[in-house]
Protein backbone atom coordinates (compact mmCIF):
# COMPACT_ATOMS: atom_id res chain seq x y z
CA UNK A 1 0.00 0.00 0.00
CA UNK A 2 1.20 3.53 -0.77
CA UNK A 3 0.47 6.17 1.84
CA UNK A 4 1.04 9.60 0.38
CA UNK A 5 1.33 12.91 2.19
CA UNK A 6 1.16 16.17 0.30
CA UNK A 7 2.11 19.57 1.69
CA UNK A 8 0.74 21.90 -1.03
CA UNK A 9 2.24 25.16 -2.11
CA UNK A 10 5.32 26.15 -4.05
CA UNK A 11 7.47 25.37 -1.00
CA UNK A 12 5.60 22.12 -0.37
CA UNK A 13 6.50 18.50 -0.80
CA UNK A 14 5.24 15.04 -1.61
CA UNK A 15 6.17 11.91 0.36
CA UNK A 16 5.27 8.29 -0.29
CA UNK A 17 5.53 5.52 2.29
CA UNK A 18 5.18 2.13 0.63
CA UNK A 19 4.43 -0.87 2.80
CA UNK A 20 4.23 -4.52 1.82
CA UNK A 21 2.72 -7.34 3.79
CA UNK A 22 3.69 -10.94 4.23
CA UNK A 23 6.71 -12.70 5.64
CA UNK A 24 9.16 -10.15 4.25
CA UNK A 25 7.26 -6.99 5.05
CA UNK A 26 9.15 -3.95 3.80
CA UNK A 27 8.74 -0.23 4.01
CA UNK A 28 10.05 2.21 1.43
CA UNK A 29 10.16 5.99 1.48
CA UNK A 30 10.24 8.36 -1.47
CA UNK A 31 10.26 12.15 -1.21
CA UNK A 32 9.93 15.01 -3.69
CA UNK A 33 9.91 18.78 -3.43
CA UNK A 34 6.83 20.27 -5.07
CA UNK A 35 7.58 20.47 -8.81
CA UNK A 36 7.88 24.09 -9.90
CA UNK A 37 9.01 25.96 -12.99
CA UNK A 38 10.24 29.51 -13.33
CA UNK A 39 8.17 31.77 -15.57
CA UNK A 40 9.72 35.21 -16.15
CA UNK A 41 9.80 36.60 -12.59
CA UNK A 42 7.81 34.06 -10.62
CA UNK A 43 7.66 30.40 -9.78
CA UNK A 44 4.69 28.32 -10.83
CA UNK A 45 3.50 24.76 -10.29
CA UNK A 46 4.83 22.42 -12.98
CA UNK A 47 1.58 20.70 -13.95
CA UNK A 48 3.18 18.18 -16.30
CA UNK A 49 5.67 16.91 -13.72
CA UNK A 50 2.98 16.97 -11.03
CA UNK A 51 0.72 14.84 -13.23
CA UNK A 52 3.61 12.41 -13.78
CA UNK A 53 4.29 12.14 -10.02
CA UNK A 54 0.63 11.60 -9.19
CA UNK A 55 0.34 8.95 -11.92
CA UNK A 56 3.17 7.01 -10.24
CA UNK A 57 1.16 6.75 -7.00
CA UNK A 58 -0.55 3.57 -8.30
CA UNK A 59 -4.19 4.63 -7.81
CA UNK A 60 -5.35 1.05 -7.16
CA UNK A 61 -3.10 0.77 -4.12
CA UNK A 62 -2.81 4.27 -2.65
CA UNK A 63 -4.33 6.60 -0.14
CA UNK A 64 -3.47 10.29 -0.10
CA UNK A 65 -3.75 12.91 2.61
CA UNK A 66 -3.62 16.46 1.26
CA UNK A 67 -3.04 19.24 3.77
CA UNK A 68 -5.84 21.81 3.88
CA UNK A 69 -4.83 25.35 2.94
CA UNK A 70 -6.29 28.43 4.55
CA UNK A 71 -5.88 32.18 4.59
CA UNK A 72 -3.31 33.49 7.05
CA UNK A 73 -3.23 36.97 8.58
CA UNK A 74 -0.96 39.48 6.81
CA UNK A 75 -0.43 37.15 3.85
CA UNK A 76 -0.99 39.13 0.66
CA UNK A 77 -3.75 38.58 -1.89
CA UNK A 78 -1.31 37.30 -4.51
CA UNK A 79 0.18 34.82 -2.06
CA UNK A 80 -3.24 33.51 -1.06
CA UNK A 81 -4.32 33.21 -4.70
CA UNK A 82 -1.18 31.19 -5.45
CA UNK A 83 -1.76 28.93 -2.43
CA UNK A 84 -5.39 28.28 -3.38
CA UNK A 85 -4.47 27.68 -7.01
CA UNK A 86 -1.85 25.08 -6.09
CA UNK A 87 -4.20 23.32 -3.68
CA UNK A 88 -6.89 23.16 -6.37
CA UNK A 89 -4.45 21.80 -8.96
CA UNK A 90 -3.33 19.03 -6.61
CA UNK A 91 -6.89 18.14 -5.66
CA UNK A 92 -7.88 18.00 -9.35
CA UNK A 93 -4.96 15.65 -10.15
CA UNK A 94 -6.13 13.27 -7.45
CA UNK A 95 -9.71 13.40 -8.76
CA UNK A 96 -8.59 12.93 -12.39
CA UNK A 97 -6.70 9.73 -11.52
CA UNK A 98 -9.45 8.56 -9.13
CA UNK A 99 -6.99 8.29 -6.25
CA UNK A 100 -8.68 7.91 -2.87
CA UNK A 101 -7.82 10.94 -0.80
CA UNK A 102 -8.80 13.11 2.09
CA UNK A 103 -8.07 16.71 3.04
CA UNK A 104 -6.63 17.10 6.55
CA UNK A 105 -5.96 20.22 8.61
CA UNK A 106 -2.39 20.79 9.75
CA UNK A 107 -3.47 20.84 13.40
CA UNK A 108 -4.96 17.34 13.06
CA UNK A 109 -1.86 15.57 11.76
CA UNK A 110 0.45 17.67 13.97
CA UNK A 111 -1.50 16.60 17.07
CA UNK A 112 -0.66 12.94 16.27
CA UNK A 113 3.04 13.77 16.71
CA UNK A 114 2.69 16.18 19.63
CA UNK A 115 3.54 19.23 17.55
CA UNK A 116 2.13 22.45 18.94
CA UNK A 117 2.64 26.16 18.44
CA UNK A 118 2.66 26.48 22.22
CA UNK A 119 5.86 24.44 22.36
CA UNK A 120 7.70 26.74 19.93
CA UNK A 121 8.34 26.65 16.20
CA UNK A 122 6.23 23.87 14.64
CA UNK A 123 8.69 23.48 11.72
CA UNK A 124 11.58 22.77 14.11
CA UNK A 125 9.49 20.28 16.07
CA UNK A 126 8.40 18.54 12.86
CA UNK A 127 11.99 18.23 11.68
CA UNK A 128 13.16 16.65 14.94
CA UNK A 129 10.29 14.16 14.95
CA UNK A 130 10.78 13.30 11.28
CA UNK A 131 14.51 12.68 11.79
CA UNK A 132 13.72 10.42 14.77
CA UNK A 133 11.08 8.42 12.87
CA UNK A 134 12.94 8.25 9.55
CA UNK A 135 16.69 8.58 10.21
CA UNK A 136 17.59 7.33 6.72
CA UNK A 137 15.02 9.37 4.76
CA UNK A 138 16.22 11.99 2.30
CA UNK A 139 14.78 15.29 3.52
CA UNK A 140 16.72 17.44 1.05
CA UNK A 141 15.05 19.11 -1.93
CA UNK A 142 18.06 18.55 -4.23
CA UNK A 143 21.46 16.89 -4.06
CA UNK A 144 23.05 20.32 -3.58
CA UNK A 145 20.77 21.28 -0.65
CA UNK A 146 22.39 21.64 2.73
CA UNK A 147 19.39 21.84 5.02
CA UNK A 148 16.17 19.80 5.17
CA UNK A 149 13.23 20.97 3.05
CA UNK A 150 10.31 21.97 5.30
CA UNK A 151 7.72 20.89 2.72
CA UNK A 152 9.25 17.42 2.43
CA UNK A 153 9.41 17.10 6.24
CA UNK A 154 5.72 18.00 6.58
CA UNK A 155 4.74 15.75 3.67
CA UNK A 156 6.56 12.77 5.21
CA UNK A 157 4.82 13.27 8.56
CA UNK A 158 1.47 13.59 6.75
CA UNK A 159 2.20 10.29 4.94
CA UNK A 160 3.09 8.64 8.26
CA UNK A 161 -0.14 10.00 9.74
CA UNK A 162 -2.02 8.39 6.82
CA UNK A 163 -0.18 5.08 7.36
CA UNK A 164 -1.04 5.05 11.07
CA UNK A 165 -4.62 6.03 10.45
CA UNK A 166 -5.45 3.76 7.52
CA UNK A 167 -3.15 0.72 7.69
CA UNK A 168 -5.60 -1.03 9.99
CA UNK A 169 -8.58 -0.51 7.68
Amino acid sequence: MNYIGIDPGLQGGIAIITTSEGEEAKTGIETHAMPVIFNVKKRMLDHLLLKHLVFLFNPNNAYVLLEQQQAMPKQGVTSMFSTGYGFGALKQCLVDFAIPHEVVKAQVWQKEFGISGRKGNTKTQALRICQDLFPDANLLATERSKKPHEGIVDALLIAEFARRRYSEK
